[in-house]
């Protein structure tokens, strides 16, 4: 990994780049304890009884007069009461150009965007609760690095396929998974159920969306949802109750950390030549960053809308191939490095680690201190660390570019 003080990383490494680069030409630890409410109700006053759980776990995240639950994935109190203590679920999806639009993946609660094969990147979006996930797609299969970014989270890791070295490295760290290639059914459209909900045969929880099969190659058309999802998570045993982190060192909007940072009105996070433009554009009406890539918004086609986040974390780490019979990329996740925090139109640098596939990515601000996260949508970029220093930082649009 290569070392720099925080300070000349933020010097070197920010950059203003042009407003317009979304015009670009189209390529080739903390538990959660399950909550019980009890309310008695009398002819003239209603009692409710709040569990000091959630206060103490969650501090100024938990509103005791919000009958919604903390979000652990967001740190956002929106979530079902009768997910608290389920584990989350993180699906990994196509994001080659070929495979795009997708679907589902602007309900997420985080998206991790990594490299694979050829500088292609993959997302891992993981919903805290299995119940949300919409239809979902396309999807693709695992890598050793999406399956260490599940294990942290103690999700249930879902994907199609998966390449040689991958169940050997599922069974040493006992990750939970699904294979949707293993148990998918033919060709469908949700489109054609009043409900939504495609009736399959028993032990199949995946099918080829029959539209996309019209209009892309045959391994950018899988699809599942949420419902087929949390059946195949019962009729493969797996067990849904367990510890469920919260992400990282949430806030109620609040990050002294964000606060003391420099201004970010647009990052391009640079993966590599062939993704080469991950913009993310601040929106101070929304407070939120919209994303752009391949030139242009990046769009979940099941609502026409853009995704879009509170916060965007970029990870630099030791990206390298692995060459032996199984030609694959591996990131050295355990050796930590520098990176980014951005939100709220502010930039801070970071450090990070992550022990071990088991054990959630940690923040670092200057200090050594675990870095306040403002609660919300979250956007984490594994990036080549070969590539730091083509990160550009813009910040404010009316100026001009500096390098």
């Amino acid at each position: 990994m290569k070392k720099k003080t925080l300070a000349s990383f933020l010097v070197l490494a920010i950059s203003l780049t042009a407003a317009a680069a979304c015009s670009k030409e189209e390529p080739e630890e903390t538990y959660v304890t399950k909550q019980e409410t009890s309310a008695t109700t009398t002819e003239a006053t209603t009692t409710t009884t709040v569990p000091t759980e959630d206060t103490d776990i969650y501090g100024d995240l938990y509103d005791p007069n919000n009958p919604m639950a903390v979000n652990p994935v967001t740190g956002v109190q929106d979530m079902d009461p009768e997910n608290i203590g389920m584990r989350s679920v993180a699906v990994v999806v196509n994001n080659c150009y070929a495979a795009i639009p997708q679907r589902g993946i602007s309900q997420a609660d985080v998206i991790y965007e990594y490299e694979t094969e050829g500088g292609q990147t993959r997302l891992l979006c993981l919903f805290a609760d299995v119940n949300t996930i919409p239809e979902i797609g396309s999807l693709r299969s695992a890598r050793i690095l999406s399956t260490d970014l599940a294990a942290g989270n103690n999700s249930i890791f879902v994907h199609y396929g998966r390449n040689a070295r991958v169940p050997d490295h599922i069974d040493e760290w006992g990750i939970d998974h699904i294979d949707g290639n293993n148990c998918s059914a033919g060709s469908y459209s949700s489109n054609n159920y009043e409900d939504g909900y495609v009736p399959l045969g028993t032990g199949l929880f995946f099918w080829r969306d029959a539209t996309w099969l019209s209009q892309r190659a045959l391994e950018h058309t899988a699809v599942s949802d949420g419902a087929h999802i949390s059946e195949a998570i019962d009729y493969f045993g797996i067990e849904r109750e367990g510890d469920t982190p919260l992400l990282f060192h949430y806030v109620p909007d609040n990050s002294v950390d964000i606060a003391g940072g420099q201004d970010c009105a647009e990052i391009n996070v640079y993966f590599s030549a062939t993704n080469d433009d991950a913009l993310f554009t601040y929106d101070p009406t929304t407070g939120l960053y919209t994303k752009c890539q391949y030139g242009a918004p990046q769009i979940d086609m099941t609502n026409d809308e853009q995704v879009a986040v509170t916060n965007i974390i970029v990870c630099y780490a030791d990206i390298e191939l692995w060459g032996g019979d199984n030609y694959t990329v591996d990131a050295e996740l355990e050796d930590g490095g520098e990176g980014w925090y951005v939100s709220g139109g502010k930039v801070v640098p970071i450090t990070w680690d992550k022990d071990s596939p088991n054990d959630l990515i940690v923040l670092y601000n200057e200090n050594g201190q675990e870095v306040e996260v403002n609660r919300g949508t979250t956007y984490i970029c594994i990036v080549d660390d070969d590539y730091q220093d083509m990160t550009t930082i813009t910040a404010t649009l009316d100026e001009q570019p500096q390098v």
